[in-house]
């Protein structure tokens, strides 16, 4: 009978090796490779955990776990003069325009009053345009206004949002029509109309008065925007008074294009009137550039120095114009040199703006950001949260509104370039929307503005990596998900 180790390993047997060593030699084999490969993959487990340590303490000196005192650097240089301004900040210099006053106006508490003073002071004409117009207290306020004027012989038109303003009911609408106001809707829903209609909305925020008063900025005629203590909502704000006739023309051709597109309540518009009306406003751009471009034939323009404030009054009207606005923001970001401070209230910005405000810090410019803490559209901020891990870690400073909503849309740079309007940092407002912006080169006004700026940054808190980073994973997943709905948001 053969031996048990002869019939189980035969191989073994034949070279005259006991099985057992042979047991023995393939269990040593085995170990080794088993210490082997657990050793690589201890090495690896260790070499990660110290990168992301290393890069956790990058990231802390970056943005420490207690917030860094803010402040703006000193100015070395001298004070540019308004000629040097404009030749580096401003995009357009030959599209500036001087406005005998510019005022700021914060919240509804300042703005309201002096928007309805205008109105009732009116002899000639108003011309009101808004995104959000409601029945409520301060909505009934600007209604009555208006009819008031109307009745005086002032010719008044009112210009609003159809999505905006849904909720706005139709009794409110009819006294506006029996006491003489002319009423438009823009884009309002039909089935005779293209469905992607629907996604075009008037989002500006424009009152021209006489020809004269000009006010823009991001407040819509609602009780939001109306003072707490008066029982509104206490938005924090901003808007814009201008005087002038040039600064004041510039608004209401913005307010004239947004009329032309709407539906008069009244008056029934065919295609074939609408092309005509099409015509007739390219004809009137094109005498209008022809003209422009013969007086700055004869006269250099505004980058001389001249009496009154240069400002631009710019809205992103037609498809071939949406980067308007965008380029202009642009351009002051990448020749700022001491600080750039924005408030914007959708802040989820292109990654040429996140690229040129990244370049800035690393110039040694000062770059902060305010955002609302509590947003009324939270998918909105949840996509923009998406982007802080890469503004703070390229050096941009991040500040969340505590309080009831942050709605503004300015920024002020280097104490010369300033911008106040209804444009947010988002697809919506580049490629959807009508919206308007006012780019004042002045410096008592952009001092003006940074100190409203900073004030409001001393009341927010200021978002640190470490506790972004910290966030739950749910709240991640919320985050992406959110971004990639960014184009319609």
């Amino acid at each position: 009978m053969p031996e048990f180790a002869e019939v189980v390993f035969p191989a073994f047997s034949d070279s005259g090796l006991p099985a057992f060593v042979a047991i023995l030699v393939g269990l040593r084999a085995v170990s080794l490779a088993i210490a082997v490969v657990a050793y690589l993959l201890i090495a690896m487990a260790v070499w990660t955990w110290r990168a992301r340590r290393r890069k956790r303490e990058a990231d802390e000196r970056l943005s420490p776990a207690t917030p860094r005192p803010f402040g703006l650097p000193e100015t070395v240089e001298p004070a540019l003069t308004q000629a040097e301004a404009l030749a580096t900040y401003a995009h357009r210099p030959d599209r500036f325009r001087r406005a005998s006053a510019v005022k700021l106006l914060v919240d509804g508490r300042e703005a309201f009053p002096e928007m309805l003073t205008a109105i009732e002071s009116a002899t000639a004409a108003v011309s009101l345009e808004t995104y959000i117009l409601r029945a409520d207290r301060t909505g009934t306020r600007f209604q009555e206004a208006l009819c008031r004027a109307a009745r005086r012989g002032v010719r008044v038109r009112l210009l609003y949002d159809y999505i905006g303003s849904l909720a706005l009911p139709g009794s409110f609408v009819r006294e506006l029509t029996d006491a003489g106001v002319e009423v438009a809707v823009y884009h309002p829903l039909m089935l005779d109309r293209p469905i992607w209609l629907m996604n075009r909305r008037d989002h500006r925020k424009i009152l021209v008065v006489d020809g004269n008063v000009m006010f823009i900025g991001g407040l819509n005629i609602a009780d939001e925007n109306a003072p707490a203590e008066d029982g509104g909502g206490g938005w924090r704000d901003t808007h814009l008074r201008l005087e002038g006739r040039q600064v004041a023309e510039e608004g209401q051709r913005l307010f004239e294009l947004g009329w032309r597109k709407a539906d008069v309540l009244g008056v029934t518009r065919t295609r074939a009137a609408r092309l005509r009306a099409g015509l007739s406003s390219s004809l009137r751009k094109l005498v209008r550039r022809t003209a422009a471009r013969r007086r700055g034939a004869r006269a250099p323009g505004l980058v001389q120095e001249a009496a009154g404030v240069p400002v631009y009054v710019v809205g992103n009207d037609e498809f071939r114009y949406r980067w308007r606005i965008h380029h202009d923001y642009l351009h002051a970001v990448r020749h700022a040199r001491r600080y750039i401070l924005i408030e914007n209230a959708y802040f989820i910005p292109m990654g040429a703006v996140r690229r040129a405000l990244a370049r800035a810090v690393k110039r040694g410019v000062v770059v902060a950001v305010a955002v609302p803490g509590h947003s009324d559209v939270p998918i909105a901020a949840y996509a923009g949260r998406r982007l802080y891990a890469e503004l703070l870690k390229s050096g941009v400073r991040i500040f969340e509104w505590p309080r009831e909503m942050l709605h503004a849309k300015t920024a002020v740079i280097d104490d010369v370039w300033a911008i106040v309007g209804s444009y947010n940092f988002d697809h919506r407002s580049l490629f959807h929307q009508l919206e308007a912006v006012a780019i004042v080169m002045d410096r008592d006004f952009a001092t003006r503005l940074r100190e409203q700026s900073l004030a409001d940054i001393a009341q927010c808190r200021e978002v640190m990596l470490s506790e972004h980073e910290s966030r739950s994973r749910w709240r991640t997943l919320v985050e992406r998900a959110a971004y990639m709905l960014r184009h319609w948001l």
